[in-house]
């Protein structure tokens, strides 16, 4: 049941200021009517593939900034924190342009401007794997921030970009944190106390983040928010991990961040992500029978439309209104704000 608080919780998500932390969604005409039923006012979309360098992730930022221009009605791109209010004032949805691998960083941090020229705003330091700024996930060295990586922070701290930690490893999680100057995200990412995923952050991890004015966007891709590894995870247990977020980092510090792929081919998804294989078999080796390509978001969330029913499941949680605002998008528009304010418009 609803509680009293709120008779409508889809006219209050309609109203409410709504940002995902990130999506992986091929950005179509089809994507963007999705966005628009989902409520999104923003999303951070990963432009570039995890695999290209300076070169090919300019001309992936080109091909979405032709996409945008072929649709001024229903999309912009972001490039200051009014552009997010902005978009939610007319109706369409800002794209973020994020990376989710500083590969096209290379090794010169003078990438980073360049890539800010381009409008890249987030930059996720590692992903799965080792690079140059320091360990991903999976590698079990374990290895923090490397001396070339707090230049890099620095230097996005400088610019105004948003440093991104969701696949980083723990130390190089907590390193990052202890280096920059401004609160910092991990975009989409859950709660390891909940489910020992290697794509999890630890309460450590969560609490540092938080202390330093980050936030943390809760995800909804399967493998994250399992709670027993041979069952698909319902809605329910998405929302546990929420909760736990709440309890581990406060209200302020939590927001929502899909992880969704809409559109993306199960050929390119499997091949990165097969149970037991792919490129990456530590994140799926546990999973059950139930986890495949049609399985790999959580139960009643495979789409983008599906976000009304998040604001809903908050409230038939008990979460107040004011603290359900800030979950949707609040938070993350307040630490947006302040890491790309070296960026804001005169």
């Amino acid at each position: 049941m609803i509680p009293d608080q709120v008779s409508n919780p889809t006219a209050f998500h309609a109203n409410a200021l709504v940002i995902d932390g990130l999506q992986a969604a091929p950005m179509t005409a089809e994507h963007f009517e999705r966005l628009r039923l989902g409520g999104v006012d923003a999303v951070n979309y990963t432009t570039a593939s995890i695999t290209h360098e300076f070169a090919e992730a300019a001309l992936d930022i080109l091909r979405l900034r032709n996409t945008v221009a072929r649709h001024p009605g229903r999309v912009l791109v972001v490039e200051h924190a009014d552009d997010i209010l902005e978009a939610h004032r007319s109706g369409r949805t800002g794209l973020i342009i994020g990376l989710q691998s500083a590969k096209p960083v290379m090794d010169d941090v003078a990438y980073v401007e360049a890539l800010h020229y381009l409008g890249v705003r987030i930059i996720q330091l590692t992903y799965n794997e080792r690079n140059l700024i320091g360990d991903g996930c999976v590698e079990r060295a374990n290895g923090g921030l490397s001396r070339f990586g707090r230049r890099v922070v620095a230097e996005m701290n400088r610019l105004g970009v948003l440093v991104d930690i969701s696949h980083c490893g723990e130390r190089t999680s907590l390193d990052a944190i202890e280096a920059s100057t401004l609160p910092i995200a991990a975009t989409h990412s859950n709660a390891k106390s909940v489910t020992p995923s290697p794509r999890n952050k630890t309460p450590e991890v969560i609490r540092a983040l938080a202390d330093r004015g980050g936030v943390i966007g809760a995800a909804f891709w399967a493998p994250m928010a399992y709670r027993e590894a041979n069952t698909r995870p319902k809605f329910s247990d998405f929302l546990d991990h929420v909760e736990r977020l709440v309890e581990e980092a406060g209200i302020d510090h939590v927001g929502i961040g899909s992880d969704l792929g809409e559109g993306e081919s199960r050929e390119y998804y499997e091949g990165m992500f097969a149970r037991g294989g792919g490129l990456y078999p530590e994140v799926t080796e546990l999973l059950g029978d139930w986890y495949d390509f049609d399985g790999r978001m959580v139960e009643g969330l495979e789409s983008t439309v599906a976000l009304p029913l998040v604001t809903a499941g908050l409230f038939q949680r008990g979460f107040k209104q004011d603290d359900i605002a800030k979950l949707l998008g609040l938070n993350f528009l307040r630490v947006l704000r302040q890491a790309w304010a070296s960026t804001s418009p005169a």
